[in-house]
């Protein structure tokens, strides 16, 4: 009997190594990882030029307190601030520390500018932000809301690409839009470009704070560092995570100089935040993925797997509804919900993949260093679990 918290849905696989773009259980048999630890792991595993840098600070630093400067951390924020539009970044360890930190910064700002009462976030359906109890207050994700009541006051929630829906919920109380541009625990859905654009003239025009949630579609996985810079949306915060330490503990809330005027010393901190482990593992990522090629090489394969998987629709009119997704995050969105069953098959015959949307939806994040022919393996492997659905 196992004494975790049963908080997952396990296989009985166990996994103990990862080499490249393949995982590897107990028994040996080799997986391909189209699912990356969930958009996490997108340089492949033990990516040796990483590997190499960690085990080099494991002989020097492992931890300091941030009341002390950490080279590192001022090296990799410099970095960032200069790749994007941020003047400042907080470093913290997962997605839902950087979704507390901009929900903290949002009300924080308005507060120092003397307007206590603007502290409600318009946030949108189908979003995901994380499971602490603001972020699923925030949330539009009900599995993840359910038996938490009371939850928390301050979110109002807008249907999605509804830009009137949004504009009519601002009011004198309203301090920010907190949304994800492509939401994936939403089924992998991505919200229209010219809405985005219209969210972000209502915003300005209103004084209110644009924050994107990045953690999943950001560092890369749409061919680019960030999403917002695809679609030149240039928001006020962003939080990012996941592939940002390639599977080590690693997060930020990218913000800009007049919003974070308001933090002062005390008012917000991470105890793991922005350690010389995470810092050195973040900017050896960033080694990788700023090497001349790289994102071009993801917008590619990118492309050569949507080739690949467009057709499913009209292969199998009965099965699949839709290939959505941007980049190397893609869904294939099913008439019925058995995404579980194709997953669960899938493992057996070597792909890793992943389900999300009520089990109507196929997740696939593959780390972004895949080629073509890891496509065609992963697209044979589908092809005959569609085929065979009867059998399933």
């Amino acid at each position: 009997m196992s004494h975790i918290v049963n908080a997952y849905n396990r296989f009985e696989t166990s996994i103990v190594r990862g080499e490249g773009v393949y995982l590897f259980d107990q028994d040996g048999k080799k997986y391909l990882d189209f699912a990356a630890g969930i958009s996490t792991s997108s340089l492949g595993h033990c990516h040796p030029y990483i590997t190499n840098k960690l085990k080099e600070q494991l002989d020097l630093l492992w931890h300091c307190s941030n009341i002390f400067t950490i080279p590192q951390q001022e090296r990799l924020a410099e970095r960032l601030t200069a790749l994007t539009f941020a003047d400042k970044v907080f470093f913290c360890s997962s997605g839902l520390e950087a979704t507390e930190t901009a929900i903290k910064f949002i009300r924080r700002y308005f507060y120092s500018k003397g307007q206590k009462k603007r502290n409600r976030i318009i946030t949108i359906e189908g979003g995901f932000h994380g499971r602490s109890i603001a972020a699923i207050s925030a949330g539009g994700n009900e599995k993840s809301r359910e038996g938490f009541a009371p939850l928390l006051a301050g979110f109002d929630r807008v249907p999605r690409n509804n830009i009137k829906a949004l504009e009519e919920k601002i009011s004198d109380e309203t301090a920010a839009v907190f949304l994800e541009p492509i939401q994936s625990e939403g089924g992998v859905y991505t919200l229209d470009v010219e809405y985005l654009h219209k969210v972000r003239e209502t915003t300005k025009t209103q004084g209110i704070i644009l924050c994107f949630d990045e953690v999943q579609c950001g560092y890369g996985r749409v061919g680019s560092l960030f999403h917002y810079q695809n679609i030149e949306i240039e928001p006020d915060m962003l939080t990012c995570a996941k592939a940002m330490g390639n599977g080590f503990p690693l997060a930020a809330c990218l913000v800009k100089d007049y919003i974070v005027e308001a933090i002062t010393p005390g008012t917000h901190g991470s105890t793991y935040g922005g350690n010389p482990l995470a810092m050195t593992v973040g900017n050896a990522v960033l080694d990788v993925m700023l090497k001349e090629g790289f994102f071009e090489h993801v917008r590619r394969v990118s492309k050569y797997l949507k080739k690949r998987l467009l057709p499913l629709v009209e292969e199998f009119p009965e099965i699949i509804s839709e290939i959505c997704g941007e980049g190397l995050l893609i869904g294939i969105e099913l008439k019925t919900p058995f995404a579980d069953k194709i997953v669960s098959r899938s493992l057996d015959k070597g792909l890793i993949i992943t389900r999300v949307l009520n089990n109507r939806v196929i997740r696939i994040t593959p780390p972004l260093v895949i080629e073509g022919r890891h496509v065609d393996i992963a697209y044979d492997i589908l092809y005959g679990l569609f085929s065979a659905v009867k059998d399933i």
